[in-house]
């Protein structure tokens, strides 16, 4: 015999299919909302991952900007102690100089001149003295010109003496009260340098200079 159901079974289906529907849709959200928060997390690792090594870089600069500093102030000091090591050196090397100076000038003062002043400005030498006629303070020029020590000698002023100069006053004349006064200006010239075995310059020995 056949069977007949009376039951309402298309709401019963619609039913099932709605709950099915809902059941598929919650299903979608939970996934769609593990995967977005698996790519937040993924996102949020790479941007912490990034964040850590631009903190190391600007660290990084940091100390590299300190060092740089400490480095700028290391060149400033260096170039300090240089320029007082190259002062050293310079007054170091002009010490034999004045010395061999003054050991060649006498040499080079004619017979009938004598000197009263003796100056000297960086390398710009004065002379003042007394000599018996100009031709023996042409003579003294000539001599520093030959001189290794010396150049661009100039005599700046040559002044006879007047007979009321070599008035005395009773006492009798010295031969140098007739001389007259001269200025004369010389450059000095230094000789050729050679090096020695350390390395250190030595004035080389000119024309009547000390040994």
């Amino acid at each position: 015999m056949a069977q007949i159901n009376l039951l309402p079974w298309r709401e019963a289906l619609r039913e099932q299919r709605k709950q099915e529907f809902f059941m598929v849709n919650g299903a979608v959200v939970v996934l769609a909302v593990i995967v977005l928060v698996l790519v937040w997390m993924f996102f949020d690792h790479i941007l912490n991952d990034q964040q850590a090594a631009n903190q190391k870089v600007t660290d990084a600069n940091t100390q590299l900007d300190s060092k740089l500093k400490d480095l700028s102030g290391l060149q400033s000091r260096r170039d300090e102690i240089v320029a007082r090591m190259k002062v050293i050196q310079d007054l170091q090397g002009q010490r034999p100089v004045v010395v061999r100076v003054f050991d060649e000038l006498p040499r080079l003062i004619p017979a009938h001149v004598y000197l009263t002043k003796f100056a000297r400005k960086d390398d710009k030498f004065t002379f003042e003295g007394r000599a018996e006629s100009p031709n023996d303070v042409s003579e003294f020029l000539r001599n520093l010109e030959a001189s290794p020590w010396f150049r661009n000698a100039f005599m700046n002023s040559f002044q006879g003496v007047t007979p009321k100069d070599q008035s005395s006053g009773g006492v009798a004349p010295r031969p140098e009260d007739g001389y007259g006064q001269f200025v004369v200006s010389a450059d000095l010239e230094l000789p050729d340098q050679p090096k020695d075995e350390k390395g250190s310059l030595t004035a080389k020995t000119g024309h009547g200079g000390a040994s």
